[in-house]
């Protein structure tokens, strides 16, 4: 960076906290991977909010704080058994009213463990930012805009198929990946101005604001900016068979209870080889099916279910070669 760009990065943020959050649950295989990427892109303080497993984010953490003396780790361990995707948005949100400094602007981003956030043509979030300040046209301090920024979120398909668990060395910072979206078709995870009366979704989708959950709408200036930076949020959820049966057995379960009680139609089961074949078809290089249905004529109407459908519909989606791109990303 030029000391030209260093000076507007300094004079734009110099009031700015830039805070990355996540709620982890397990998913040792890929945790560490994402928090070293989230801590190269240069955030003041990184808050790690572990659900009941504690021991390897402990690991985790003590090695944040050496390597990256200047960020500020925190790390807030939950013994609660209540169900995990219920209480969330709760936890989250009370994690960030706890360390957030009200003396500051604070700009967040939430992430889970399997999410990489890349800020395009940018190295790092304060650099990031000085940008979308140094372009804006206003006059009047450009009041109300830069409030949320809807950042694309792009799911991939590692070419590798097999990793370590509890992994300490970025194994998935390395590497050829496959993307299944676009960035016009896709949904959107948010950084967003924390006020006082700003919550976070559970999943990081959207931003509110006051006690109706009105939305944060990115205004005009911040669509375009994040475009023409070609920022985004990467999003690895299919990494190996096993992580894959794991993933899909708690949705499929809750399929067959329903179908037990007649609540929807009859499914049928998954057997391990059958879920093994099914990642296989999910994570080819090209699809093997033109569609969900089709392919339920092979692994069953079970993978047709709106629960599941997050995760199988990988199995028709076209893939597009982007290559290292989380190694390109820091």
């Amino acid at each position: 960076m030029t000391t030209d760009l260093q000076r507007a990065n300094t004079r734009a943020t110099a009031n700015i906290c830039f805070t990355a959050l996540t709620m982890v649950r397990g998913e040792s295989d890929i945790v560490w991977s994402s928090l070293l990427h989230h801590a190269r892109l240069g955030f003041q303080r990184l808050v790690v909010i572990s659900y009941l497993e504690h021991d390897f984010l402990r690991q985790c953490t003590d090695r944040l704080r050496t390597d990256f003396p200047a960020l500020e780790v925190d790390l807030v361990e939950l013994e609660s058994r209540g169900h995990f995707g219920r209480r969330k948005a709760f936890y989250v949100n009370r994690a960030l009213s706890m360390f957030i400094d009200p003396k500051l602007d604070n700009y967040v981003y939430c992430f889970d463990a399997d999410e990489f956030l890349s800020l395009g043509a940018y190295g790092s979030i304060g650099e990031f930012y000085a940008a979308f300040s140094a372009g804006l046209q206003r006059s009047d301090g450009a009041a109300g805009v830069g409030e949320c920024f809807q950042l694309p979120w792009l799911n991939l398909i590692p070419k590798r198929r097999h990793y370590q668990e509890r992994d300490l060395s970025g194994q998935f910072l390395e590497g050829d990946y496959l993307c299944v979206d676009t960035r016009h078709n896709s949904r959107h995870k948010v950084l967003f101005r924390k006020r006082p009366g700003t919550r976070v979704h559970m999943a990081y989708h959207q931003a509110f604001v006051g006690e109706k959950d009105v939305p944060v709408m990115p205004d005009p200036e911040t669509l375009a900016f994040v475009e023409k930076s070609g920022a985004c949020v990467y999003h690895v959820p299919l990494r190996s068979p096993g992580q894959f049966r794991h993933r899909l057995e708690g949705p499929l379960r809750r399929v067959m209870t329903q179908s037990e009680q007649g609540a929807s139609a009859a499914h049928a089961a998954l057997s391990s080889d059958v879920a093994d074949e099914l990642f296989s078809a999910c994570t080819a290089s090209q699809p093997r099916f033109n569609s969900l249905a089709e392919a339920a004529d092979v692994f069953g109407e079970a993978i047709t279910d709106r629960k599941i459908r997050a995760i199988t519909r990988f199995i028709y989606r076209h893939r597009v070669d982007v290559g290292p791109v989380l190694g390109s990303a820091k």
